[in-house]
This record gives C-alpha cells, sequence and structure tokens, in this order.
C-alpha cells in the first residue's frame, strides 16, 4: 500500500507549456515553434485560466508539473512569470513538489537559480540516450555534452533531479551499456524509462511508412532487463512500469495520477479529471487563446474501473489490492477471478494476501494481461 510521504490526498495541477525550439522525430505531444508574441499571449491566458479554476481548489494543491513541450522555452524571464501566476492562484504553503521538464541544451545556471528554492522542487531532464549518434537518430538537438552540462548544473544546485530515457531504438547499442558509468557521474534521484513508440502524425511514423525507419515494435525487450539490473545496482527502486527512484524520491505528482487522483491541467491540450468527469482543453494554441471550451466526458463505472485496475497494476511495488478494488467496485464476476488465477499460474501475475503485482516476466506483457481483465 502507499503510505507515509506517498500518502498525500489531494489535486495535482499540470501547466502545459506548449513551446518547443524543435519537434524530435518521435513527439507526438502537441507543441509548436515560438513565434513574436506567442510567449505573451500564453502567459496571458494562463493567468486568465488560472484566476478561473483554481481559486476552489485553494489549499488542496499539493503537487504542481510543469511540462510541454519544452517549458525552457519561456525563458527566465517567462518562467518567472509563470511561478508568479501559480503562487497568486495557488498559494505556495500546499505545495509539497514542483516538477519542471527540460532539455539539456536550454537549462541555463540562471533558470537554475530560480528554481532551486521553489518547495519540493524537482528537475526531469530529457536525455533519452547516452551516445550523439543514437541521439541524432532521435532528433534531438543535445548532444552528450549539453546532456553533461545541464546534469553537472543540477548537481550543483538541485537535489531531486532525474532524467528521461527512451528504449529499443532499432539499430541501436543497449543503452544499460553506459549507463552505470553515467550513473556513477552524478546523484540522479528518478529515472522514466519509457519503450519508443510510433505516435501519429510523428516524423518518425512518416520515416516508418517509407521505409526510411524500422518499427520499434519489432524491439527486443532485452534492453529493459538489462537496464533494471542496472539501475537495481545502483540502489533505485523500479515502482512503476516506466519509472524508477532512489529511496524516498518518487515523483510525488505521478503517484497522485496512479492512485488515482483528481488533477487539473492547465493550457492547451491539458487534461483535468475531477471524480468521474473528464475534460479536455483544445490541443490547439489558438483555440485556446480565443477560450474555447474544454470536451467533456463522463466517465461509466466500467472506465472507473478498468481504469483503476490499470493504474494500480502499473505500481510495481504497490500493485492491486482486491480488497480495496471490491470496496469500490464490487465483487466482480468469476471470470475475473479465473484471469487472476490463470495469469498467476503462467508466472505473470504474483499474489500474496490479498494483493496482486505484476512479475519481473509479466512487465513486458503488461497491457495483455490488464486488457484480459478489463471489462
Amino acid at each position: 500500500m502507499i503510505t507515509g510521504i506517498y500518502d498525500l490526498t489531494g489535486t495535482g495541477l499540470y501547466i502545459h507549456v506548449p513551446f518547443c525550439f524543435s519537434k524530435c522525430a518521435y513527439c507526438g505531444f502537441y507543441s509548436l515553434m515560438p513565434e513574436p508574441g506567442m510567449l505573451d499571449a500564453y502567459l496571458l491566458r494562463l493567468e486568465k485560466e488560472a484566476a478561473n479554476r483554481l481559486p476552489e481548489f485553494s489549499g488542496n494543491i499539493h503537487t504542481i508539473f510543469v511540462g510541454g513541450g519544452n517549458p525552457m522555452c519561456l525563458g527566465l524571464s517567462g518562467l518567472k512569470r509563470l511561478i508568479e501566476i501559480l503562487l497568486k492562484h495557488v498559494g505556495g504553503d500546499s505545495i509539497k513538489e514542483w516538477t519542471f521538464e527540460a532539455n539539456p541544451e536550454n537549462l541555463t545556471p540562471e533558470i537554475v537559480s530560480l528554481l532551486k528554492d521553489l518547495p519540493g522542487i524537482r528537475l526531469s531532464i530529457g536525455v533519452q540516450r547516452l551516445q550523439d549518434q543514437q541521439l541524432q537518430v532521435l532528433g534531438r538537438r543535445a548532444r552528450m555534452r549539453e546532456v553533461n552540462d545541464a546534469l553537472s548544473l543540477c548537481e550543483k544546485y538541485i537535489e531531486n533531479f532525474g532524467v528521461d530515457f527512451i528504449l529499443g531504438v532499432p539499430g541501436c547499442d543497449s543503452l544499460a551499456d553506459g549507463l552505470g558509468t553515467f550513473l556513477n557521474n552524478f546523484s540522479i534521484k528518478h529515472v522514466s524509462a519509457y519503450f519508443l513508440s510510433i505516435e501519429p502524425g510523428s516524423a518518425l511514423q512518416r520515416m516508418i511508412e517509407r521505409k526510411e525507419f524500422p518499427d520499434p515494435d519489432t524491439a527486443d525487450p532485452e534492453e529493459l532487463y538489462r537496464v533494471e539490473e542496472v539501475l537495481a545496482r545502483a540502489g533505485f527502486e523500479h515502482y512503476e512500469i516506466s519509472n524508477y527512484a532512489r529511496k524516498d524520491f518518487r515523483c510525488l505528482h505521478n503517484m497522485n495520477y496512479w492512485k488515482p487522483g483528481d488533477y487539473i491541467g492547465l493550457g492547451p491540450a491539458a487534461v483535468s479529471c475531477e471524480g468521474a468527469l473528464r475534460s479536455y482543453n483544445p490541443a490547439d494554441l489558438m483555440r485556446w487563446l480565443d477560450e474555447e471550451a474544454p470536451a467533456c466526458e463522463q466517465l461509466s463505472s466500467v472506465d472507473r474501473r478498468n481504469e483503476y485496475l490499470m493504474l494500480r497494476l502499473r505500481l510495481l511495488q504497490d500493485g492491486l489490492n482486491l480488497s480495496s478494488f471490491e470496496r469500490r467496485f464490487g465483487t466482480q464476476e468469476e471470470e475475473f477471478y479465473s484471469e487472476l488465477l490463470w495469469h498467476t499460474e503462467q508466472g505473470n501475475l504474483e499474489k500474496k494476501e490479498n494483493v496482486v503485482k505484476l512479475s519481473k516476466k509479466g512487465i513486458i506483457f503488461a497491457d495483455r494481461i490488464i486488457a484480459d481483465l478489463f471489462i
């Protein structure tokens, strides 16, 4: 069960900054190149949206996550203004964690100096791979020199910083080969590692369609096991399918998503969820600037049941507590318990007392296993 520092009750706040100086080949997130006047227009609209939506959550927002895109595109003055907006409409006393995503090439000493004193500050640095040639394959702007400079800067001023990696890149040596040395060079507290996926509309999708790039769906899962082993030796807990942390350094904001808890999203393409109501801001800067209303969806009891099951099984150390699950959603049909038993006998799931968890073997087949338990 989630206890202690991770047992926060409240609402998470996500801010989507839709700007990026370049588009990586694999990226499917909504982002665009900033043009003159865009940043000011974005911040003015963000303040208005914050003023309209946040007062009812005063004192109940415990985590803030600023992502994108690349929030560093706002520059020093823009980031300062964004922080002022949030402090004005959220207050600072209830915030336990601030997270900012950053690309290595845009992280400056001035920006780090601005962020370092925010309560619970953590930086998530988009590293992705550990060789220049592999970074080039993914269309990244940064090279290892910029990566090392950014992490050295974090090392000097920020206790809690982490890195993101991409696994399963066709034609590339395993990330595990250089990972141990990399981890020895920096006091990294958190690692996110996701398999390369084909996002609709991305440059990578077009390259695969033209046979210019191998389909990453054929990638061998061995890289995941090797990376997991290196991280375990370095003292990282594999606490969620794609996330690893040192003791007491799980991401509080993401833990709220996975509990699952309520969250508010501000900015174009941001998503909010309050109970059974989910809303989606328009994934277009101009429509959002024009104050187009979010699209809303009322989640059914089946939707909420399936999502809860999926999110809890993704939490590898905590798993799905069947008693809690049945209290929320009632005793399940016999087929559900039969599927649990079958996957346990196959070694895909592990059951101890009343808690079910994905096994090491089952992580690779997680999507299939979870789908078998859906209704």
